[in-house]
């Protein structure tokens, strides 16, 4: 069996393996557009274990070697917290990684299925067009700041805020500019539109969904983002693991007799807590256990530490309705 070390690049993917006997191959430097060239390296090591440092562009890599064996994928802030090292090159890190994957110490990272991964990526490109949106919104605010111009209408860019903004006159350069942004607006809306139709669609292929619908302020859009980011909810043993997938829990620093609690590690999935602490802001206004607790932590802290330890509980609320539903419908 090769155990095989993945240094995976933009441009490049550098391979380095070693044997059970531990006879290693002269590590190798392929460019990313060589797939074929890539499949044959690693017909010549089967069978083979791989694995590769998880990455924003780890997935084409996967499901290009899934079907030849085994890839694996490696944490990396867990990785960089195992090794330290005097020197670093791409080779040395490929290198690496096969050692360490030869005597079963990599620290693997979850690998979502293509089911879970599709709507992954469909809820995380619906939450970074919200994001250029309301970068618009501020861009439009700006150029009102700079001509000290006041809106009549509390939602400048709505229907009634581009009709009057349009008829304003700005100069020949900042007009051009309101031109732009309006047209921008009108064109990402319907994006935007065109999206969440399509999300509304996918309700019927995630049936999961519905056991958190009922939660106040949980739309089709961000419990399918949830869905998404926890995936297989049975990799979870506690609710306090989901909180801390999501990056919710504090940081901990014992020592002796001493324990301190800091802020939240902010480690995990951004797009989960982000989705979380969106839902807390509203769920506390019907929900009254959640609301009591959240009045018993703003007592003693800020609203916004407050509002983080709703989230932070509905993390384990959603994981333990969706591991519920997925139990009732196994097989």
């Amino acid at each position: 069996m090769w155990h095989i070390g993945i240094d995976l690049h933009r441009k490049t993917v550098v391979i380095a393996g070693v044997n059970d006997s531990g006879e290693a191959f002269d590590p190798v430097t392929i460019s990313c557009r060589e797939e074929q060239k890539i499949i044959k390296t690693f017909k010549k090591f089967t069978p083979f274990r791989a694995v590769v440092e998880a990455s924003a562009t780890y997935r084409w890599f996967y499901n290009l070697l899934s079907p030849l064996g085994t890839v694996l994928l490696a944490h990396p802030l867990k990785l960089r917290a195992m090794i330290q090292r005097r020197s670093k090159t791409d080779k040395i890190d490929a290198m690496l990684l096969a050692q360490l994957l030869r005597i079963d110490q990599v620290p693997l990272s979850y690998i979502p299925s293509e089911r879970y991964q599709y709507i992954r990526e469909v809820t995380r490109y619906r939450v970074r067009m919200g994001r250029d949106r309301s970068q618009l919104k501020v861009a439009v605010q700006s150029l009102l700041a700079r001509n000290n111009r006041y809106a009549p209408y509390r939602d400048t860019c709505g229907v009634r805020g581009r009709k009057w903004l349009s008829g304003q006159d700005f100069g020949l350069s900042d007009n051009y500019v309101r031109d732009d942004l309006i047209e921008r607006l009108h064109f990402i809306d319907m994006q935007i539109d065109a999206l969440d139709e399509r999300i509304e669609e996918l309700k019927e292929e995630y049936p999961e969904l519905s056991s958190i619908l009922d939660i106040h302020g949980m739309g089709v859009y961000t419990g399918l983002l949830i869905v998404g980011e926890l995936g297989d909810v049975e990799r979870f043993r506690s609710a306090r693991q989901v909180g801390a997938y999501a990056g919710l829990t504090a940081r901990v620093n014992q020592s002796g007799g001493h324990c301190y609690h800091g802020h939240i590690t902010k480690q995990g999935s951004s797009w989960l807590r982000w989705a979380l602490v969106k839902v807390a802001m509203k769920v506390i206004r019907r929900d009254q256990k959640l609301a009591n607790f959240h009045k018993r932590i703003r007592k003693r802290s800020s609203a916004k530490i407050a509002r983080v330890a709703v989230a932070r509980k509905l993390a384990g609320i959603c994981w333990k309705r969706l591991r519920s539903w997925h139990r009732r419908n196994a097989g």
